[in-house]
């Protein structure tokens, strides 16, 4: 499907530009002109942000490319890449903060954006140069493309933000996408320290060891962590799928899976949580459902693979062993060799509860 849209998309572009291509720019409408600009624009901010911006103290989470749904996510030490459906040339920061996490004084928000404006005038002026209705276009959107660069810099600036990972934990996440007992020993190398142990959720989430992780996650659930509170409340329905779990886990995680539910959609895109959810309440059918889109989302390899597993467990609950036993391939073949993996292959060969 990703390749039919790419090849529409081509000879789309082909088809608009070509009556253009033998008249030169001067000819080409205001409307291509406004396209350029703004493509120039977004290139330019992503390389202040990796160029003086970096330097002079923002930091970019990460980085997105093209438009439309994303199709696939990659870890890496400089945060996700995700790249979309159509791939455009559009270079977003996934992510924006400081380096370090505090707000920059008014002086240091000027002089981190004073190099950023300039260029962009300069770009402009070289866009209009082009002349005609094509150049004019141009650069007037390229000018207006650097007033939310401008304003959303403004607005993370003036709060505190997390700031780039400490060194160690980048390597850490990246690599429990495809290894978590390298992600354990890597982890383990590193000094206790707050982030150290969020990263650790992530870890015992991966090794099953869930009633270490629901312990450690209290520490950071009271202080209003949006990304613990959904691991925490994905780490309590597993631990209810081992027969371990209390009546006041359960409680817990019906309380945990209101507030989780109400975070931001791109916080909980490709999680399981939905289909847990319809899974605690006994509607294997709904979970199916609802694990099916979260599979469907290009997630990182451990948030996508546990979405597969739970795609089978539903499987398995509705009374399709067959249909559950080839979603747990695909979990295999999707994301690390996890305990909960482990686990469901040995529940799947046990008559399903219906």
């Amino acid at each position: 499907m990703d390749k039919v849209y790419r090849v529409v998309l081509a000879v789309g572009c082909v088809a608009v530009c070509l009556p253009y291509l033998s008249g030169g720019l001067t000819v080409l409408p205001p409307a291509a002109g406004a396209i350029i600009g703004t493509y120039a624009l977004r290139w330019l901010w992503a390389a202040h942000l990796v160029g003086p911006g970096r330097w002079l103290g923002l930091w970019a989470g990460g980085w997105s490319f093209g438009v439309g749904a994303v199709v696939r996510t990659t870890l890496g030490r400089g945060g996700p890449r995700y790249l979309r459906r159509i791939p455009l040339p559009v270079p977003a920061p996934a992510a924006l903060g400081t380096r370090t996490g505090a707000p920059l004084r008014p002086g240091r928000l000027l002089l981190v954006l004073l190099p950023f404006l300039a260029a962009a005038a300069l770009l402009s002026q070289l866009l209009a140069l082009a002349g005609g209705g094509f150049g004019r276009a141009a650069a007037v959107l390229c000018l207006l493309g650097a007033v939310r660069p401008v304003l959303l810099t403004a607005a993370v600036s003036s709060v505190p933000t997390a700031g780039s990972l400490p060194a160690g934990l980048p390597e850490v996440l990246a690599t429990l996408q495809r290894d978590v007992a390298g992600a354990r020993r890597l982890l383990d190398a590193l000094p206790d320290g707050p982030d150290t142990r969020r990263a650790a959720l992530s870890v015992l989430l991966a090794e099953g060891r869930y009633r270490e992780l629901v312990d450690l996650a209290a520490e950071f659930t009271a202080d209003g962590d949006e990304h613990t509170a959904l691991v925490h409340a994905r780490a309590l329905a597993y631990l209810d799928e081992t027969g371990a779990a209390t009546d006041a886990d359960r409680a817990a995680f019906r309380t945990l899976c209101a507030e989780a539910c109400g975070l931001p959609r791109e916080l909980r895109a490709g999680t399981d949580l939905a289909a847990l959810r319809e899974l605690a309440l006994g509607r294997a059918d709904q979970a199916v459902v609802a694990a099916r889109s979260a599979a469907a989302v290009a997630s990182p390899p451990l948030r996508r693979g546990m979405a597969y597993a739970t795609l089978a467990l539903a499987l398995h609950r509705a009374g399709h062993p067959e249909e559950a036993r080839t979603a747990l391939a695909s979990a295999r073949r999707t994301g690390p060799a996890s305990a909960r993996l482990a686990f469901l292959t040995d529940l799947l060969g046990a008559p399903a509860k219906v």
